[in-house]
């Protein structure tokens, strides 16, 4: 059987694309769900129907009317990994009518400039590039933004370092209020919490990143885990982005209205992963960790736009035009 390699990336070339496509042909999950990794040098090409997401109730689909759909710009270059290098121009009644959601994956990570043989951090902050990356993601969110009024602008990041320090310098140039700038407790990367490690503590949290307000934390003050294992298991990874897509459809319904709103979501692959898989697939149950179908490059965003029923639309995928500049 062939082995997925995890890393977000090498999957991405041809040679490895065709084996992963030749592994599921003419399999029930191929004709079940279609194609399982669609061919990554193919931009995303408009905003893709998605299931309607309820919670308590089955998935249903539904469908919107054509005067929603977005416009992208013509002739969008895209590099193998399925990268595009220009953000969509949306008409103004999807942005009015619904909420846009900006998933972002963290800068890189420090642990990939780690001496050989040197064991990996658990929470590592960001290397040199990494920061220069941040900063880029910085601008241009400053830019993409500036027309989004306060409070209609919610910046959210996971609790572990390397996203709070991605998104850090985005909310120095945009100026949140308090209540808008949150670090979400249920959003660390797969696998880095369970009975053994519960994460960092919210006190240990605050004392260095005063500028965050806390939400998603567990009842004794760390990280919303809450399952009975040494390490979170894949069952408890779905659970837990369930909640954490509970939340972002409650902000959706509380914060959404006839003006919109933007959350701005800082986390990690596997997480931003799972997380179009429910919201745009409407269900979790095909995902699995390392079988990464909606790719995210380091710094780069996909948008994806959700009303307060549910109702999910993709917009941008994997988008990195900020950072094409950056060596």
């Amino acid at each position: 059987m062939v082995r997925h390699c995890q890393c977000g990336y090498t999957c991405g070339i041809k040679a490895a694309l065709d084996r992963h496509l030749a592994k599921f042909a003419g399999t029930e999950f191929e004709r079940e769900h279609g194609p399982s990794l669609p061919v990554p040098s193919l931009p995303a090409r408009g905003v893709r129907s998605a299931p309607l997401l309820e919670f308590g109730k089955d998935f249903y689909e539904s469908s919107l009317c054509d005067d929603l759909s977005p416009i992208t710009q013509k002739g969008s270059p895209s590099d193998c990994m399925g990268r595009t290098s220009t953000m969509v121009t949306m008409k103004p009644a999807m942005a009015d009518s619904m909420v846009r959601l900006l998933l972002v994956r963290h800068a890189q990570s420090a642990n990939k400039a780690r001496e050989p043989g040197c064991p990996a951090e658990a929470d590592p902050g960001l290397t040199e590039l990494g920061f220069r990356q941040a900063a880029a993601l910085a601008e241009r969110l400053e830019k993409e933004l500036r027309s989004v009024k306060l409070p209609h602008l919610t910046l959210v990041s996971s609790p572990m370092r390397r996203c709070v320090y991605t998104i850090r310098p985005a909310i120095q140039a945009l100026q949140p209020q308090a209540e808008h700038a949150l670090c979400h407790g249920g959003s660390y990367e797969f696998g880095c919490a369970g009975k053994v490690h519960p994460g960092s503590s919210l006190h240990e949290f605050l004392q260095e990143f005063p500028e965050f307000s806390p939400v998603g934390f567990s009842p004794d003050g760390f990280w919303d885990y809450q399952g009975c294992n040494d390490k979170e298991t894949e069952p408890e990874c779905r659970a837990r982005v369930m909640r954490l897509v509970s939340w972002l459809m409650e902000i959706a319904r509380s914060r959404g209205g006839p003006r919109g709103h933007t959350i701005v979501l800082v986390t990690h692959q596997t997480i931003n992963d799972l997380l179009c898989s429910i919201l745009l697939d409407g269900s979790a149950a095909v995902w699995k960790y390392g079988q990464i179908r909606y790719r995210l490059q380091n710094a780069g965003i996909t948008e994806v736009f959700v009303a307060g029923t549910g109702e999910a639309r993709l917009g941008v995928r994997n988008d990195g035009a900020h950072l094409l500049s950056i060596k």
